[in-house]
């Protein structure tokens, strides 16, 4: 679990107070810290030997009750030192209002009081480590070439853009013959209402439904599309409003069944919509039956089940059932999950002789399979490496699970196990997670100078993507958008880290709260109530989130009151209310949250900030976007922040002192206005992320070139013109921004200069409104060599004529054209885009032909190509059908060559 990561934080939070005055001034209290210290140095010895033996041997080393005791010994020693480190800070407060009215006899002594409580607490906490540690096995020493390190921690420079164009993983194998006549079918106007896909768990239900759900031949048949993960207890009026929240529309919480499927009606507006129901099983046909039997719109549903369903409804029925892999399906899928060709695998005997027990361990199921070839993707290719890593998950014994999670990394297990925090296959922002991560304190950078806590986190998310224990969902250019656990793992992994105490669920009855230990980290489910633990359990809660968007405005301030309602402070440091409608947030009660880091409260509606928050000086994180608040937040004290998403037209609400909050790194929805904000923005020169709007004399003026200029570190960065004035970029150069990789800028774009105002190692850039009449300008960017995603949107080209010439945009792999008005021809010489695998155009109504040279894009896959004149999709893909065929005849001329010499 997180014990180990906990007693590393905890023993650099008392390393702090040995040099400060109260150890000095009193002996006992510095014995005390000292003494503690060393005791948790044996405990993190004790821990890593366990973890040792479950990573040699595949298996638990403690059951669930020593596990739980071992995170209830640390949680209460963490506890103590946190309630002292507030009780200080709010003494130190309070001193300051009243310097006059207190005496320094009185601060002393409620200062000892505090000390005296903080021995006892760790006194008690201590004994029961040293009880643990008794019961210590004698160390073993373990070959260090047995254990996994995470990928080039500290040499991969690659952050910001790394996870663009990561290979797609939705890799399916099975009887090919059966997925053509079920896609060919799909195109058909004959689409069935229910396509059930069945099998057990692990064989690949989702993987196939995430096909068909995002297939670009399936996607323009639909005027809306929502993937609903079926709750656990089931909810027909959840489903529903969780489909509506995916058309983009807030739900209001007094809505009956009936008024949400009229609801679901009026936005599809005569349309169709498909429907993916993951998890579907006997007690929630109902929610099918009422989706089938709705006379306001017409849904298709795509169902992943472990069971065969006989529907009531009279409705076209496609069941597709998935089973246990063969052998040669088997290799198939590994040797693609570990990048390797058949023909190179055919070649390399050691891998062969391991073939046979890869085979067996995995025993035909695709998810060990997928697994298996994860966790070997981060060994050294090499048979001695390999070689261990099989015998290991070979000789483990039942469940091969633990063994993958057992080879995780030390300082990933908890950020792995944290995922089941959320609802089973929730799908949580990266971005999210990534903030999380870091308040949570489950990672630290080694050398702080050189790293932050953000790349330690981005990294820990790559090495589970990498091993394949976490999924994602992609944004179109690749760049991951959300995650989650998958079902099989999640399964297994979220019931023990709950049993343990690791967290805890809102729906846990009254009857089992008699059981647990207090609440560390909560997360509210559709199916609980937040107000159901009594204040006792609460008082040592550090994380909560809210994954309920039905819980009612009022009970937010009640839970938070019990939270503090013991010491009359919280220790909470992680607060998530995102998707939560107007919760009630008092000042009272957000100032005694001293040590929060994180509060998210996107798409939450609030019309007002509490006057508390900007003044937590712990601050790290603040999400108010999509909100409506209209009070002015004045953030001056925050000297922590380090990431700030504001919320539309946030100009005259939102008062930076940029002096104070020189540690952002990421700064976004901010309204530029006056030259003076300009003056303070040049400072925060650790900007990695900003989003800036403005009018066009600001966003262009020379004052914007030296702000932008001064903030080298930037790897990300958008700015967009309000009005329909010209951004002249005369002054602006940006080839000096070596980390500067994605590039969105809206706004009219002078001819002059233009050479100089691209970055050198741009991989993304967006360009929407910015008047390009000279192709010549557009060869500019054809010769960015990094460039892999260029996006022309609405008025960005006003040519008539589009040439790329060749070797242009040699390493582009996506390309959108959106509303060019006066394009009619364009030319792709061979040579161009050599590498382009997407291609998207839409409303560009006087480009009448396709592209010339269009069959010369070999990696090209089929294009998105939307509201064109008639013919202009089926030309084509009559080019590409063509190209198809001609591949097909000069792969066979060269398999016959090959055979005839």
């Amino acid at each position: 679990m997180d014990a180990k990561v906990c007693v590393s934080l905890l023993i650099d939070k008392l390393q702090d107070f040995l040099p400060g005055q109260a150890a000095t001034s009193n002996p006992l209290f510095k014995k005390q810290v000292q003494t503690t210290v060393n005791d948790l140095r044996s405990f993190k010895q004790f821990l890593q030997d366990a973890e040792d033996r479950e990573a040699s041997s595949g298996c638990w080393s403690m059951n669930a009750q020593t596990v739980a005791r071992v995170l209830k010994a640390i949680y209460s020693a963490d506890d103590a030192t946190d309630t002292l480190l507030i009780r200080n800070e709010l003494q130190q407060i309070r001193f300051r209002r009243r310097h006059n009215q207190t005496s320094p006899f009185m601060f002393s002594f409620t200062l000892l009081c505090s000390h005296i409580l903080f021995i006892h607490e760790m006194k008690k906490s201590m004994n029961e480590v040293r009880r643990l540690l008794k019961k210590k096995e004698k160390a073993v020493t373990w070959d260090n070439a047995t254990t996994s390190t995470l990928l080039s921690f500290e040499n991969d420079q690659e952050y910001g853009w790394r996870w663009l164009f990561l290979e797609e993983t939705n890799y399916f194998v099975g009887p090919e013959q059966k997925m053509i006549d079920l896609f060919i079918r799909l195109k058909s106007q004959e689409f069935p209402k229910v396509i059930a896909v069945v099998g057990e768990g692990g064989v690949g239900k989702t993987t196939l439904a995430t096909i068909l759900y995002n297939r670009v031949d399936v996607r323009p048949n639909f005027t809306n599309r929502a993937w609903v993960q079926i709750p656990s207890l089931s909810d027909t009026r959840y489903v529903l409003a969780d489909i509506i929240r995916q058309i983009n529309e807030v739900v209001e919480s007094t809505l009956s069944e009936d008024e949400l499927m009229v609801r679901i009606g009026e936005l599809l507006n005569g349309g169709r919509c498909l429907i993916v129901l993951e998890g579907v099983g006997i007690e929630s046909s109902k929610i099918l039956a009422t989706l089938l039997n709705s006379s306001q719109f017409d849904a298709r549903i795509i169902i992943t089940t472990r069971i065969v369903i006989n529907l009531q409804y009279q409705a076209t029925y496609l069941t597709l059932r998935l089973g246990r892999l063969n052998e040669e399906e088997s290799w198939k899928l590994f040797l693609n999950r570990v990048g390797m060709a058949e023909a190179e695998a055919m070649n390399n005997s050691q891998l062969i002789t391991l073939k046979e027990k890869i085979l067996k361990i995995c025993d035909g199921l695709p998810s060990a399979i997928v697994l298996l070839a994860g966790l070997l993707s981060t060994k050294q290719p090499h048979y001695d490496d390999w070689y261990r890593a099989i015998v290991r998950a070979r000789n483990n014994k039942g469940d091969i699970l633990p063994f993958f999670y057992h080879d995780l990394p030390s300082e990933i297990k908890p950020c792995f196990l944290y995922m089941g925090i959320f609802p089973r296959k929730a799908e949580i922002p990266v971005r999210k997670l990534i903030h999380l991560w870091v308040a949570e304190g489950f990672v630290m950078p080694s050398d702080p100078e050189k790293t932050n806590h953000e790349d330690v986190a981005e990294r820990c998310f790559k090495e589970l993507v990498i091993r394949n224990m976490i999924q994602v969902r992609r944004k179109s250019d690749g760049s991951p958008k959300t995650c989650y656990m998958p079902g099989f793992l999640y399964d297994f992994f979220s019931s023990k880290a709950e049993a343990v105490g690791f967290f805890h669920t809102s729906c846990v009855s009254t009857d089992k709260q008699s059981e647990l230990a207090a609440v560390r980290r909560l997360v509210a489910t559709h199916s609980g109530t937040i107000n159901n633990f009594p204040s006792a359990f609460l008082q040592n809660l550090r994380s909560f989130v809210a994954f309920n968007t039905q819980i009612h405005a009022g009970d937010v301030g009640m839970f938070l009151n019990k939270v503090i309602s013991n010491r009359g402070f919280g220790l909470l440091y992680m607060l998530d209310l995102e998707g939560l409608y107007k919760p009630m947030l008092s000042d009272d009660v957000l100032q005694k949250l001293i040590h929060l880091k994180y509060l998210g409260l996107r798409s939450t509606f609030i019309d007002s900030l509490p006057e508390a928050v900007p003044s937590l000086p712990c601050l790290e994180t603040l999400d108010v976007k999509h909100t409506n608040i209209n009070n002015v937040i004045h953030i001056h004290k925050a000297e922590k922040l380090r990431h700030l998403y504001l919320f539309e037209n946030s100009s005259d609400k939102v008062q930076l002192d940029l002096k104070s909050i020189t540690n952002l790194r990421t700064l976004c929805g901010v309204n530029i206005e006056s030259l003076s904000e300009l003056t303070e923005l040049q400072k925060l020169t650790r900007l990695r992320k900003l989003k800036l709007t403005g009018p066009g004399n600001m966003i262009g003026s020379k004052e914007m070139s030296e702000c932008i200029s001064k903030l080298t570190k930037l790897q990300f960065l958008k700015l967009r013109c309000k009005d329909n004035s010209c951004i002249s970029l005369d002054d602006l150069s940006l080839k000096e921004h070596e980390y500067l990789r994605d590039l969105y800028l809206q706004g009219l774009l002078s001819q002059e200069r233009f050479d100089n105002l691209f970055p050198p190692y741009l991989r993304k850039l967006t360009l929407l409104s910015s008047g390009i009449n000279d192709n010549d300008q557009l060869l500019v960017l054809g010769k960015l060599p990094h460039l892999n995603i260029l996006r022309l949107f609405c008025k960005s080209y006003f040519g008539k004529k589009l040439a790329f010439h060749s070797e242009a945009f040699p390493n582009l792999l996506i390309l959108k054209l959106r509303s060019l008005p006066n394009l009619e021809e364009w030319i792709v010489e061979e040579g161009a885009m050599k590498h382009l695998n997407r291609l998207e155009i839409s409303d560009c109504m006087h480009l009448m032909k396709p592209p010339q040279g269009l069959v010369n894009l070999k990696f090209l896959k089929e294009p998105v190509i939307t509201n064109m004149i008639v013919g202009f999709v089926e030309a084509v893909e009559d080019i590409l059908r063509g190209r198809n065929v001609s591949l097909l005849i000069f792969l066979q001329l060269m398999i016959n060559l090959n055979v005839s010499t």
